[in-house]
C-alpha cells in the first residue's frame, strides 16, 4: 500500500465517521511555546484550552511536522525524521478513551489489514479505564503494558495541554529483535514499530508544572505514515519506502562512488524533504530563531555529501524531484520549486567555503587531541572555529562526537555569548549610530536624506550609494549574502506609522537582490535589507527598485480602511476616541483605539455599517502638503506626542476623514471593496482593540464562514434561515427527553429502594445501605439517597453513578455520629477523586468510574472507623 492510499484511506476512514477535514497547518505557527509544529495537535491547541471554537467537535488531518529534539538520531535509526507527516482524529469535548481505541483497532486491523495477533499495547500506569477497553477489544492482559510518564504521558511543550496516551505498537517478528530479555515495545531495535499514539488529552499544565482539568475531555491522536508505511510495504526502513525512494535513487545516481554510510545517505534524503517545505512556506535562513533552524539543517545535509565525495554544491538539485514526488497532496510545491532551489544554491555556495576551512582546523585539533589521549575540545578553539572562521558550534560538536571527542558546550557558549556582548557594544544596533568617523558619515554627507519617491511609482532607476554588510561597509554582495542597501531615491516604503514596509527587488544587469525589509533610521536615510538571490551587485551601479505591486495594493486598502475606521469610531462614540496604536499588513489591519467599556454586538454592526457605507460612496482621497500648525487648524487627527517634520502631509478622504499622515493609500474608497470586522477585545484598562480584513481576505473571509453556515444547514437538514429555529427546536426536544428519562428512572429507583434495603447490613447498630447504578441522572440519584435515609432509625447510605469515563457518588446520614461528608470523601478517594459536603448529605466523583465497586466494597471498614470509640464527639460538622 503507496504511502498515499494510506494518507487517503485514513482520512476518508474519518470523514465517513463525522470527522472535519482540516489541511496541513503551516510549520511555523504563532505560538510562543514553539517554534515549529511538531504534532497533529499543535494547530487546535486553541480549541483544546477553550480558547477558541473549532469548526466542529470532530477533526481530521495530515499534518505535516518538523522536529529537530532528536536530530542526532535522525540517519542513525531507520524511523527517525526531522519533517514527517502525521495522521490524526480529534475529538473536541465528544467520543473519548473509547470512541479512539475502537476506532484505532478497526482502522489498523480491517482498514489497513495488520495481523491483530501482532499488535501490543502501551498505557499509562494508572490507566485501569484504557487498560480495560483494551481487554474488551480483545487484547490479552499480556500484551497491554503499563508504562510511566516518560513513556505513556503526552505534552507538545512544558506548558499547555497534555494527558496520558496508549500506544500501539506492530511486532515485526523475534528475527528483527535485539534478543534481549526485556526487549518489549519501546526497545530501540527494530522488532517493535509504534505506529499510531491516542492522546487523551484532558489536563493543562502550567508553568509551575502543576495539572488543571482543560475544558473538556480531548482526544488527540498522531500516526506517522513514514513508519506505517514500513510496516505495509514491508521494509524495515522508512527510507526504503515509496515516500523516500525517489529521492534515495537520486542522491545515488549523484554519488561518485557506492555508499559505504548509510547515516549519510538517510540524513541528506530527510534533510531535503524538510529544506523544500520550510523554505516553500518562506521560512528562509538566518542566524536567529526558525530561521536558524533551516541554516542548522541545510548545512548539515551539506557536510553529510562532502563526506560522501560530493565536493560542490548538490542539494538544490534534488528540489524538483522532492517536488514532484510530493506535489500531489501539496501542490503548492511545483509553484515554489525554483525559488526554493535558488536559495538552497546560494547557501550551499557560501557554506562550501566556510565547510573547507573549518573541517581543515577541525581535523587538526582532532588529530592532537588524539595523539595526546585527551577528549575534550578546549572551550577557547572552539569559541576561535567559530568567531575567526564561522563554523558553527553545532557543527564543530557533531564532528567530534564521530570521533568520540566531546566539546563543553555550555563554556563555548558562554564564550559566545560574551563576545556577542562585546559586539553589542562595539557596534549600534542602529546603522545611524556608527561612529562619525567612519567611512559611512562621507555617506550621510553626500546622501543626507534618502528620498521616497514611492507615491507615484513603484519601479524607480536609481544607483546604489552604499552597501553595509554585519554593519562594515562593503564594495558589493554575492549570491547568497545579505545586506542593507542605501539608493539614492526609493520607491519602497519603509516601516512607519504603523503601516509595514514594501518588499520587492532590486535589480542590475548582473544580479537580483530581494528586498527582505526596508527602514527609515534617525538622520532621515531608508535602508533596505536585502539577500542576493543571483549574481552580484556593486556600490555605484544603476539599479531598478522594484516594488512588490499586488502586496502595496493589498497594504494600501488595509491603511486608507483604518483612516475610515478612526473616523467612523469617532462619529459613532465622540471624540474622545483617540487612536492608541496601530497595525496596516496586507489586507488586514489592527487599531487600537481608547473607549472605557466593550462594544456590543450593535456597536459593531453600526461601525461596520457605516464603513463600508463610505467605501460604497467611492470618496475621493487628496493629499495635501502643509505645516503642522496649519493641519491642527484644520481639525486633522494626528498622534501629536510624536515627531513629525514642520512640512507634514493631511490626507482627506471626502470630506468625512482628516489624519496626517506619511503612508500609502489608495485614489477613491471605493478601492478597499469590503472590510469585515473579525474580532473586538481588550488590550489595556481603557483601550479597546478592533481587528479587521478588507478587499480580497474579506471576501475569503466571509465565504468560509458561509460555506460553514451552509454545512450546519445541512447537517440540520434545514434552510439557512430555519438553523435557530432547528436548534431550539432540538434543544427543546432533548430538554423533553432529558425530562422523561428522569421519570423513568425515579420510577427505576423507586423499585431498586426496595432491594437495596433488603440487602442492607448492619455494623454495629448502624445500618448500611449500598448500591451502584448505570448512568442515573444526579438529581435522581440524590432523592433516591435521601429517601433511603429516610426509612432508617440510625444509618449511612451511599449510592453511585457510573458512566463511561466518570462516576457521582452521594451520601446520606441519619446522625451527626456518623458524617456523611468523611465517608464520601474516604470512598472517592479510594476511587481516585475526592468529595466533601455536610454531615447529613454529601458528594463527590471519580474520572476512574472502574474503581467505584472496590471502594464501595471498603464501607464496613469506614463505618467502623467511624463510629469506634469517642469517633461521634470528634467529627461534628457545621
Amino acid at each position: 500500500m503507496r504511502g498515499d492510499e494510506i494518507r487517503q484511506r485514513f482520512l476518508s476512514f474519518f470523514q465517513k465517521r463525522g470527522h472535519l477535514l482540516q489541511a496541513s497547518a503551516p510549520l511555523s505557527l504563532d505560538d510562543p511555546a514553539l517554534l515549529f509544529t511538531i504534532a497533529g495537535m499543535v494547530p487546535f491547541k486553541p480549541f483544546f484550552l477553550g480558547l477558541k471554537k473549532p469548526p466542529a467537535p470532530r477533526l481530521t488531518s495530515c499534518q505535516l511536522c518538523f522536529r529537530t529534539n532528536d536530530l542526532d538520531r535522525v540517519g542513525r535509526t531507520p524511523h527517525h525524521h526531522t519533517l514527517f507527516e502525521m495522521l490524526g482524529n480529534f475529538s473536541l469535548g465528544d467520543y473519548f478513551k473509547d470512541g479512539a481505541c475502537k476506532w484505532g483497532w478497526e482502522f489498523v486491523t480491517r482498514e489497513l489489514g495488520l495481523d491483530g495477533r501482532r499488535i501490543w499495547i502501551t498505557i499509562f500506569q494508572d490507566d485501569d479505564e484504557t487498560h480495560l477497553i483494551w481487554k474488551k477489544i480483545g487484547i490479552p492482559s499480556s500484551k497491554i503494558l503499563r508504562k510511566g510518564e516518560s513513556d505513556n504521558f503526552w505534552s507538545s511543550a512544558k506548558v499547555g495541554p497534555c494527558g496520558p496516551d496508549t500506544e500501539i505498537f506492530f511486532d515485526r517478528g523475534e528475527d528483527f529483535g535485539c534478543q534481549r530479555k526485556d526487549c518489549q515495545p519501546g526497545c530501540d531495535c527494530s522488532r517493535w514499530v509504534e505506529l499510531w499514539n491516542l492522546v487523551f488529552m484532558e489536563f493543562n499544565r502550567d508553568e509551575d508544572g502543576r495539572l488543571s482539568p482543560l475544558p473538556s475531555k480531548n482526544i488527540d491522536t498522531g500516526m506517522g505514515l513514514e513508519r506505517t508505511a514500513s510496516v505495509l510495504q514491508g521494509v524495515e526502513d522508512d527510507y526504503k519506502t515509496d515516500l523516500f525512494h525517489p529521492i534515495l535513487e537520486w542522491l545515488i545516481t549523484l554519488l561518485p562512488e557506492p555508499a559505504e554510510d548509510e547515516v549519510g545517505v538517510r540524513v541528506i534524503c530527510d534533510h531535503l524533504r524538510a529544506l523544500v517545505f520550510l523554505l516553500g512556506e518562506g521560512i528562509f535562513p538566518s542566524n536567529v530563531g526558525r530561521g536558524y533552524v533551516v541554516r542548522r539543517v541545510l548545512r548539515r545535509a551539506y557536510r553529510f555529501g562532502r563526506k560522501l565525495g560530493l565536493e560542490e554544491p548538490f542539494l538544490y538539485q534534488g528540489i524538483p524531484v522532492v517536488a514532484k514526488l510530493m506535489e500531489g497532496a501539496y501542490p503548492h510545491l511545483a509553484k515554489v520549486k525554483e525559488d526554493v532551489a535558488r536559495i538552497v544554491r546560494a547557501e550551499e555556495e557560501n557554506f562550501r567555503g566556510t565547510l573547507s576551512r573549518g573541517m581543515r582546523i577541525l581535523e587538526g585539533i582532532i588529530y592532537e587531541l588524539k595523539r595526546k589521549k585527551k577528549r575534550l575540545i578546549p572551550p577557547s578553539q572552539v569559541f576561535k572555529l567559530y568567531d575567526t572562521y564561522g563554523f558553527p558550534l553545532d557543527l564543530t560538536e557533531e564532528i567530534a562526537g564521530e570521533e568520540g571527542i566531546r566539546v563543553d558546550r555550555a563554556l563555548s557558549e558562554e564564550l559566545l555569548a560574551q563576545q556577542r556582548e562585546r559586539g553589542r557594544k562595539e557596534f549600534a544596533v542602529s546603522v545611524s549610530l556608527i561612529p562619525a568617523s567612519s567611512q559611512f558619515s562621507l555617506v550621510k554627507e553626500r546622501l543626507g536624506r534618502s528620498e521616497f519617491v514611492g507615491y507615484e511609482s513603484l519601479t524607480t532607476k536609481t544607483h546604489l550609494v552604499a552597501i553595509l554588510k554585519n554593519k562594515v561597509l562593503v564594495d558589493e554582495l554575492k549570491e547568497g549574502e545579505e545586506g542593507a542597501l542605501i539608493l539614492a531615491f526609493t520607491s519602497f516604503y519603509p516601516e512607519g506609522g504603523g503601516q509595514v514596509s514594501d518588499r520587492g527587488k532590486i535589480l542590475t544587469s548582473r544580479g537580483l537582490a530581494q528586498v527582505l525589509d526596508v527602514q527609515r533610521i534617525e538622520d532621515g536615510m531608508i535602508i533596505h535589507q536585502a539577500k542576493m538571490l543571483k549574481g552580484r551587485i556593486r556600490r555605484g551601479e544603476e539599479v531598478v527598485a522594484q516594488v512588490d505591486e499586488e502586496r502595496r495594493r493589498a497594504v494600501t486598502r488595509a491603511h486608507t480602511a483604518t483612516h475610515l475606521l478612526q473616523a467612523v469610531l469617532r462619529e459613532i462614540f465622540g471624540k474622545t476616541v483617540k487612536q492608541s496604536g496601530s497595525l496596516v499588513d496586507e489586507d488586514r489591519l489592527r487599531f487600537d483605539f481608547t473607549h472605557f467599556s466593550p462594544l456590543s454586538e450593535d456597536d459593531l454592526r453600526r461601525i461596520s455599517f457605516l464603513l463600508n457605507q463610505k467605501i460604497r460612496e467611492n470618496l475621493s482621497l487628496q493629499l495635501k502638503e502643509m505645516s503642522l500648525a496649519e493641519a491642527r487648524r484644520r481639525g486633522a487627527i494626528a498622534l501629536f506626542e510624536s515627531k513629525y517634520e514642520e512640512r507634514v502631509r493631511a490626507v482627506n478622504i471626502g470630506k468625512f476623514s482628516m489624519e496626517v499622515c506619511g503612508g500609502t493609500h489608495v485614489a477613491r474608497s471605493g478601492e478597499i471593496g469590503l472590510l469585515k470586522i473579525i474580532s473586538e477585545s481588550a488590550v489595556a484598562a481603557g483601550i479597546r482593540r478592533i481587528e479587521a480584513v478588507v478587499g480580497k481576505r474579506a471576501l475569503e473571509w466571509i465565504e468560509s464562514r458561509d460555506a460553514l453556515l451552509k454545512k450546519i444547514a445541512s447537517d440540520l437538514d434545514a434552510s439557512e434561515e430555519e438553523i435557530s429555529t432547528r436548534l431550539k427546536e432540538k434543544e427543546e426536544g432533548l430538554e423533553e427527553k432529558v425530562h422523561q428519562l428522569k421519570r423513568w428512572q425515579r420510577r427505576w429507583a423507586l423499585l431498586k429502594m426496595d432491594q437495596l434495603m433488603g440487602e442492607a447490613f448492619e455494623v454495629g447498630s448502624v445500618k448500611v445501605v449500598s448500591g451502584k447504578w448505570d448512568d442515573v441522572d444526579p438529581e435522581v440519584l440524590r432523592e433516591a439517597a435521601e429517601k433511603l435515609r429516610d426509612r432508617l432509625k440510625r444509618g449511612i447510605v451511599v449510592l453511585a453513578s457510573v458512566s463511561q469515563d466518570k462516576a457521582l457518588l452521594v451520601a446520606t446520614s441519619t446522625h451527626k455520629s456518623l458524617p456523611a461528608n468523611l465517608a464520601i470523601k474516604e470512598i472517592t478517594q479510594l476511587a481516585g477523586g475526592d468529595g466533601g459536603g455536610r454531615w447529613d448529605f454529601a458528594q463527590g466523583g471519580t474520572s476512574y468510574p472502574s474503581r467505584v465497586e472496590v471502594a464501595l466494597a471498603k464501607l464496613p471498614r469506614i463505618v467502623r472507623n467511624l463510629t469506634g470509640p469517642n469517633k461521634a464527639d470528634q467529627q461534628v460538622l457545621p
